[in-house]
This record gives C-alpha cells, sequence and structure tokens, in this order.
C-alpha cells in the first residue's frame, strides 16, 4: 500500500441556508396572491357592512314611518352604499401591490436610475447646481 491510500479525506464542513433565505419561483405569485385576498376579503366586508348600514337604516324607518318607509329607500340605500365605499377605498392600492409587486418595483426604479443616467438628467433647479 502507499502511503496516499492510508490519507484522511479532507472534510469541508459548512452550514446549510435556511429555506427563508432561498426564493422559491412562486414567491410573486404567492405575494399576488396574497395582495387580491386582501382586496377580496376587503370587497367582502364592504358588501357585508353596506349591507348591514342599509338595513339598520331601513329597520329606524320602519320605527318610524311604519308602512310609509318604502318612502326611504334611496336615502337608506345611499348611507349602505356610502359605507360600503369608505371601506373600498383602499382596493385600488390592493389591487395595484397585487400586479405590481416589490420584485417589479425595485427594477424599474433601477431602470429609471440608469435611462438617467445615460441621458443625464439632473432634476435639481439652478440655483442648487452651485
Amino acid at each position: 500500500m502507499t502511503e496516499k491510500q492510508h490519507e484522511t479525506p479532507i472534510v469541508i464542513e459548512r452550514e446549510k441556508s435556511e429555506s427563508s433565505d432561498r426564493r422559491t419561483r412562486l414567491a410573486d405569485i404567492q405575494e399576488a396572491e396574497g395582495h387580491l385576498l386582501t382586496a377580496l376579503r376587503r370587497v367582502t366586508r364592504a358588501v357585508d357592512s353596506g349591507i348591514d348600514t342599509y338595513l339598520t337604516a331601513r329597520d329606524e324607518s320602519i320605527k318610524e314611518k311604519g308602512d310609509q318607509a318604502f318612502a326611504d329607500l334611496l336615502p337608506n340605500a345611499a348611507r349602505g352604499l356610502s359605507n360600503a365605499l369608505e371601506i373600498l377605498s383602499p382596493l385600488p392600492t390592493d389591487i395595484v401591490n397585487a400586479f405590481y409587486p416589490d420584485r417589479v418595483r425595485d427594477l424599474v426604479e433601477d431602470g429609471t436610475k440608469v435611462v438617467g443616467r445615460v441621458l443625464d438628467f439632473d432634476f435639481r433647479d439652478d440655483d442648487d447646481k452651485k
């Protein structure tokens, strides 16, 4: 036997990276799904709240006016719709967040910086350049 056959192998130890550090292929889709679910929850909460507001206003009208409460149909519906729209106001932001994830935002930001450098844009006022 030669001397090389008796040498012990060299073992390189390394720490395994945590799975949370890795980015899966589905991360963007999962992020978009989360934003869409937030938007959907907001819509259902708004509809529920708007209907509750309408029913409460309708019941008050029935107590006050009895059979003539039907005359308050539009004002009561408007109160319910107003309440629903108040809850729905952030919905456009939820939708944009769903289809414009942070990764895309970063790419757009980097791209605009590069274009600005290439075109040598300087957005400062003449007084600020001194």
